[in-house]
C-alpha cells in the first residue's frame, strides 16, 4: 500500500489489482521447501485465496503515558513517515517472495514504530489479532525502527476464538536496530486447526545492537514461519528462542537464518519442540559467516520430543563460512521422553499424562518465561496441558 515515494495508494484498487494478477501467484511455481511436509501440491493457484478487506478490529494496545515521544501508528496512518526507505531486505530468506510482496503491497493491518535515540522503554506495545468470522483475514506489515541506544518490546498475538473460523494470516515484520539499541519481538501463533499461517520476519542489526526473537507456535493447519537476522555491525547480536507443539494432522515449516557480516557478531538459536499424533515438521537453520565477520560466533540447538511413532520430523542445519577465525556449532536431539523421568514422576503420584505434561512444560517454561504478558504465559501453559493430555 506504499508507493515509491512512501505514500499510501487507494486500498481497494491495490487489492483488486493483486487478486487479478497472475504473477502474484508464486510465479506458477511450487514452494519447493514445503515438499518435506507432504505439501507438494500446495500452490496458490490451487488454494482458495481469501477475500482481502480492511481489518476493522482494534488490535493496537499500549499505555500511552509510557510511550511519550515515541512514534506509534498503524500503517494506514503513517503516510508522512517515508516508509519507502524501509523496503524489502534484498537477499533475505523468507517464506516466499510473493508472500512478502503481498504483505508489503496488500496489507490490511500493521504498525510503524520509531523509538527516539536513548529512549529505553520498559513497557511493551501489543498487537492482538483476533481472526473470527467478521475478520477472517489478517495481512499485516510491521516496521520497527530503534534509534541508537534505545529499547523497545513488541508482542504480536494471532488467535482464533472459535473452532469453525477458516482464518488466513500472512505477515511481515521488519526490524531496524540502530547502534546500541535492543529490540525484543514476541510472536504467539495460536490459531485453530482450520487456519493457515505464513509469517516472515527480518532484522538489520547494527554495531552493539541486539534483536531478540521469541516465538511460540501451537496452532494452524499449515504453519510456515521464517526469521532472518542480518548482523551488520561489530558486536551485533541476535537470539531466537522458539517453542512449538505440532499435533493432529498439522504441518509446520520453520526456517531460521543468521547472516554474520560484522566482526565479533553473535547469534544463538534455541528451539524446543513437541510432535504428536500424525504431525509433520521441518526445521531449517542457517548460520552464514560472511567475509569480514572474523571472531564471530553462531550456534543453534534444537530438541524435539516425539510422543507418537506416527509423527515425522526433519532437521536441516547448515553452517556456511567465507571467513576465518569464527566459531559455529549446531546440535539436534530427537527422541522420546526419558522413561526414567516418567517413572520417577509417576512414583510420586502423577498419572502418565500428567507426568508427560510436566516433562514437556519443564522444557518450554524457560521460553514462556521470556514473554512479558502474564495472560499469554497462563494461556500457553493451560493450552499445553490441554493438548498433551487430550482434555
Amino acid at each position: 500500500m506504499i508507493d515509491s515515494k512512501g505514500k499510501s495508494n487507494n486500498y481497494k484498487d491495490i487489492i483488486s489489482t493483486l487478486q487479478g494478477k497472475k504473477e502474484f501467484r508464486l510465479n506458477q511455481a511450487y514452494v519447493l521447501t514445503w515438499k518435506h511436509l507432504g505439501l507438494n501440491n500446495f500452490h496458490i493457484d490451487n488454494y482458495e485465496f481469501p477475500e482481502i478487506k480492511e481489518y476493522d478490529g482494534n488490535y493496537l494496545d499500549f499505555k500511552t503515558e509510557d510511550f511519550k515521544e515515541v512514534t506509534i501508528k498503524t500503517l494506514q496512518q503513517a503516510e508522512g513517515e517515508n516508509l519507502a526507505q524501509y523496503s524489502s531486505f534484498k537477499g533475505a530468506t523468507s517464506v516466499s517472495k510473493d508472500f512478502v510482496r503481498l504483505a508489503e503491497n496488500g496489507f490490511n493491518s500493521g504498525v510503524f514504530i520509531k523509538v527516539p535515540e536513548n529512549r529505553v522503554l520498559n513497557s511493551y506495545v501489543r498487537l492482538n489479532f483476533n481472526l473470527d468470522e467478521h475478520n477472517p483475514t489478517v495481512i499485516d506489515q510491521n516496521i520497527i525502527v530503534a534509534e541508537p541506544n534505545s529499547k523497545i518490546t513488541l508482542i504480536v498475538d494471532y488467535y482464533t476464538e472459535g473452532k469453525e473460523t477458516t482464518a488466513f494470516h500472512n505477515g511481515l515484520t521488519k526490524v531496524f536496530a540502530k547502534s546500541g539499541s535492543q529490540v525484543n519481538v514476541v510472536k504467539i501463533q495460536r490459531m485453530n486447526d482450520k487456519s493457515t499461517h505464513f509469517d516472515s520476519n527480518m532484522a538489520q542489526v547494527e554495531s552493539e545492537a541486539k534483536v531478540n526473537w521469541i516465538t511460540v507456535e501451537i496452532g494452524s493447519s499449515i504453519n510456515v514461519t521464517n526469521y532472518n537476522s542480518d548482523l551488520k555491525g561489530q558486536h551485533s547480536s541476535s537470539d531466537i528462542y522458539s517453542a512449538y507443539l505440532v499435533d493432529g494432522d498439522r504441518r509446520q515449516d520453520l526456517y531460521y537464518t543468521a547472516n554474520h557480516f560484522g566482526k565479533k557478531s553473535v547469534s544463538n538459536m534455541v528451539i524446543e519442540g513437541v510432535l504428536k499424533d500424525r504431525a509433520r515438521k521441518v526445521f531449517k537453520g542457517n548460520i552464514d559467516f560472511k567475509r569480514g565477520s572474523s571472531k564471530s560466533k553462531g550456534s543453534q540447538a534444537e530438541e524435539v520430543l516425539l510422543l507418537d511413532p506416527t509423527v515425522k520430523t526433519d532437521t536441516i542445519p547448515m553452517l556456511l563460512c567465507q571467513e576465518e577465525d569464527v566459531d559455529g556449532e549446531h546440535a539436534a536431539s530427537v527422541g522420546k521422553i526419558d522413561e526414567n523421568q516418567l517413572f520417577y514422576l509417576m512414583s510420586r503420584g502423577f498419572d502418565y499424562d500428567e507426568a508427560e505434561k510436566l516433562v514437556i512444560e519443564a522444557r518450554f517454561s524457560p521460553i514462556f518465561d521470556k514473554i512479558p504478558a502474564e495472560d499469554l504465559r497462563k494461556f500457553l501453559s493451560e493450552e499445553l496441558r490441554r493438548r498433551i493430555i487430550n482434555e
